[in-house]
């Protein structure tokens, strides 16, 4: 008997030590948060009572020379009800519906509302041309460098002093080049209106998502705080240009059920320090507060039990359609997308613009048509090039809902740009330029060529002529005496830009950026003409 009841102490004792050998393995190498509301730590449990349950059978057996195991059949049944509560519990079934349908805050909005179109603050560079121009830079890290590190996928979407941008880290190479470097040297960005990228030197960062052991990203923030559940990080920049990481904090319902941002974590890449923000006090620079995957779980779950648990005919159930693309009011980062019925029919029966700070969701009923079919119909414009349409924003032309977007060439570079009516996707209008298209759009839908600019009468000596290209398009900079400059695009068609030499006096209407919009005179020194 004695040595039956050793034998199972050692066998208790193993099965101890294979429980706390499970747990460090799992926590280090998968970072499992420790908290009740998390799936991973839900069946870590279950497996650690799995293994104590045939521990105690083990002891019953050994303990006893019989197969009388009754004393210990509670321990799987008790595991099988905490499983099964864990599952069940908070579904909408089980007494969690409220849970389900007021988790997102739609505000029902008028396109009025929209601001007019402004370039700057829609997404012309998606994410696919943004890693195509990102390539082009990150050679000039230099040979040495180049074979060390390689481009980060991330191309997170900020907003940086105004302008819409793509930024990413320069991560690790792999382990060996880790051990080599231990930090790397910075990050690339990409300006999404003019298309400029630019490789950025700062302090090596040590904390990545593709370094190892203590530095590597999640494994840092789970030790920060083991009890958080976080979302997926995201590299951003302060006003300064200074990298760091942010990570979303979730606040979850029972076991992995319905989840909202309760606040961020951010992280200095550099030293590994952190500090939590409550999701009402989070810094103004940061852009990306709620996770995109979160803000259309919860418009889907929203809108699906907005009428009842038994909405057997699915009357308002609505959801987002499968893509978007990003946009900017006040400062703030916004993605658009479509709202589209269950059905999936070809057609919107409304858009919405969602605040990537707070979450909230202007929508907007209108019905039109959907994002792919306005794709197509731009990209039959120029079907001779075979461009392709990236995926369009929605924009206020002259108070009508317009789709605005870019065409991209095999390369993904973009070459062209169209507007295409969102009530009837066969208006569509391209150009070279954003304003040759706009202007273009403008003639089609309205007659007339009113553009939302101020424009002002100039006339001045020129002192000075240079030239530049910028998105493919050859650029005239006209400089007088005072050292003020004034530019003309030559796609917007008047080739008497060309022939302007210092001395001559221009008469033109500028708008407020000193773009010249049109020549009413040139006056050639020593020789007026007009």
């Amino acid at each position: 008997m004695k040595k039956g009841f050793k034998m199972g102490g050692l066998r208790l004792l193993a099965g101890l030590l294979s429980i706390l050998f499970i747990l460090f393995v799992s926590q280090y190498l998968f970072c499992i948060p420790l908290n009740w509301h998390s799936a991973g730590f839900i069946c870590e449990l279950l497996l650690i009572g799995v293994i104590i349950y045939l521990s105690l059978f083990s002891i019953k057996l050994t303990g006893t020379g019989k197969k009388k195991v009754s004393a210990v059949l509670w321990i799987p049944l008790v595991l099988l009800a905490i499983f099964l509560i864990a599952v069940l519990g908070g579904t909408p079934i089980t007494g969690g519906l409220h849970n389900y349908r007021n988790q997102s805050v739609i505000d029902e909005s008028d396109f009025s509302s929209i601001p007019q179109f402004d370039a700057t603050q829609v997404q012309l560079v998606d994410k696919n041309t943004a890693q195509q121009l990102g390539d082009r830079v990150f050679g000039t890290l230099g040979s040495d460098e180049v074979s060390q590190y390689q481009i980060g996928s991330d191309w997170v979407q900020i907003s940086l002093n105004g302008r819409l941008c793509r930024v990413t880290p320069i991560d690790f190479g792999g382990l060996y080049r880790y051990f080599a470097t231990r930090t790397t040297p910075g990050y690339i960005i990409v300006d999404c209106y003019s298309g400029e990228a630019k490789l950025v030197r700062s302090e090596g960062m040590s904390y990545m998502k593709s370094a190892y052991f203590s530095h590597n990203l999640q494994r840092h923030l789970f030790f920060a705080d083991p009890f958080a559940i976080y979302g997926e990080s995201k590299f951003e920049l302060d006003d300064s240009g200074k990298p760091y990481w942010v990570t979303p904090v979730y606040e979850v319902t029972w076991v992995a059920k319905t989840r909202d941002v309760k606040g961020v974590r951010i992280l200095d890449p550099v030293n590994g320090q952190s500090v939590y923000y409550a999701k009402d006090e989070v810094p103004s620079w940061v852009d990306n507060v709620y996770p995109i995957s979160v803000i259309y779980d919860q418009f889907r779950q929203s809108k699906r039990y907005e009428n009842g648990l038994f909405n057997w005919a699915k009357k308002g159930v609505v959801e987002f359609t499968d893509d978007y693309a990003y946009v900017q009011f006040n400062g703030n980062v916004h993605i658009y997308t479509g709202v589209t019925s269950v059905g999936k029919d070809e057609s919107n029966v409304g858009f919405a613009y969602v605040d990537l700070r707070n979450g909230k969701i202007s929508y907007i009923r209108r019905a039109g048509a959907e994002e792919y079919s306005a794709r197509s119909s731009a990209e039959g414009a120029l079907q001779q090039y075979h461009y392709t349409a990236i995926f369009p924003s929605m924009v206020n032309v002259a108070d009508r809902p317009t789709y605005f977007m870019g065409l991209v060439d095999g390369a993904n570079l973009i070459k062209s740009y169209a507007f295409v009516s969102y009530e009837n996707y066969q208006l569509v209008a391209t150009g070279q330029t954003v304003d040759e298209a706009y202007r273009n759009y403008l003639k089609l839908v309205a007659g007339d060529e009113t553009v939302p600019y101020e424009l002002n009468e100039v006339e001045f000596e020129v002192d000075e002529v240079s030239s530049i290209v910028k998105e493919g398009n050859s650029i005239v900079l006209l400089k007088n005496a005072d050292g003020e400059i004034f530019w003309y695009t030559m796609a917007d068609g008047d080739y008497r830009a060309s022939f302007i030499n210092k001395g001559d006096t221009v008469k033109a209407n500028i708008d407020e950026e000193g773009r010249i919009r049109e020549f009413l005179a040139i006056l050639v020194k020593n020789d007026a003409s007009e």
